[in-house]
């Protein structure tokens, strides 16, 4: 497998829980498998004061509990390598006069590491930073590809509603081009929905049986066996159903119900899995009570 260019990976929100339970832990197996570039660094951003080694102590624990090596005893070593490639740079997010330090840390890292100035900042935050981020680091220079290139990665929920996600969208492209940006959502990097399009397309059973003829319904149901957590303020503003429902299992249900595409590239896929959602009826708010059931558990103290 051809490896990616020399780049820094920058972590927006790295003290929270998304970097600890996902996104580390992650890198770290790409890590084991060999397939990051040579010259390569994560740094770590947040408004908790850290050090690197505070930080890096802190990611361990992460890569043990949810790493997918986590436990295997001979990746010890491999552990020890990758954590020297971590690093922390405490700021305020919202001040732009901070980006400055940011800026020189980032360049100081690039020229002792050899990453070819070229950089992906990765929003782990809330979404109302969504807009000020890549605001601040465009002020500053940090989007401009006159030498290594820049690659912003927003994670979900897109905006609160449709007129929030086109404002955002807009907010984005006034900052970054369209071919530096990528909108994602992680449950598409589950491994049994990146097999799904193997089962659907490339089984000679299943094939020739996927369709209206055959089946009778789709139900897709999310278990989770872990809870709110540490994240109430964020699901306070948003709830289940914006971080659930409207991109997770929206986007299931898209791939479940999509036509083969014509090439199995990006553009391809997103072509036919937005036929499949201009397919599905609206539910009017008259018949929101007949067809949606909704509760809420209460924890008791």
């Amino acid at each position: 497998m051809k490896k990616p260019q020399n780049h820094i990976l920058v972590i927006f929100g790295a003290s929270g829980d998304l970097t600890f339970r996902k996104l580390v832990p992650a890198v770290f197996d790409l890590f084991t498998q060999n397939v990051l570039p040579e010259h390569f660094a994560i740094l770590g951003l947040g408004r908790t004061q850290l050090s690197d080694d505070d930080f890096r102590s802190k990611m361990k624990e992460g890569i043990e509990k949810f790493a997918l090596n986590h436990k295997n005893m001979a990746q010890n070593d491999a552990l020890d390598h990758f954590l020297q490639k971590l690093f922390y740079h405490g700021f305020n997010t919202k001040e732009e006069g901070d980006y400055g330090g940011l800026k020189d840390r980032l360049f100081e890292l690039d020229g002792q590491l050899g990453t070819d100035e070229n950089f992906i900042f990765y929003l782990a935050t809330p979404p109302s930073m969504y807009t000020v981020i890549p605001c601040h680091l465009a002020k500053h220079g940090l989007s401009n590809e006159e030498k290594g290139f820049r690659r912003l990665i927003v994670e979900k929920p897109f905006g609160y509603d449709l007129e929030t996600a086109k404002e955002l969208n807009a907010s984005l492209l006034n900052n970054f081009d369209e071919e530096q940006i990528y909108r994602i959502d992680h449950y598409l990097g589950k491994e049994i929905v990146q097999n799904l399009l193997v089962t659907r397309f490339s089984n000679a059973i299943y094939e020739p049986l996927w369709n209206r003829n055959y089946v009778s319904h789709v139900e897709i149901t999310s278990s989770e066996s872990i809870g709110v957590g540490n994240r109430g303020g964020y699901y306070e503003g948003s709830g289940a159903l914006r971080d659930m429902v409207q991109n997770h299992l929206l986007l299931l249900a898209g791939l479940v119900g999509m036509e083969p595409p014509a090439l199995i590239d990006s553009n391809s896929i997103r072509n036919e899995i937005v036929k499949v959602l201009q397919s599905l009826r609206p539910i009017k708010e008259e018949d929101v009570e007949k067809y949606v059931i909704r509760g809420q558990y209460v924890a008791l103290l």
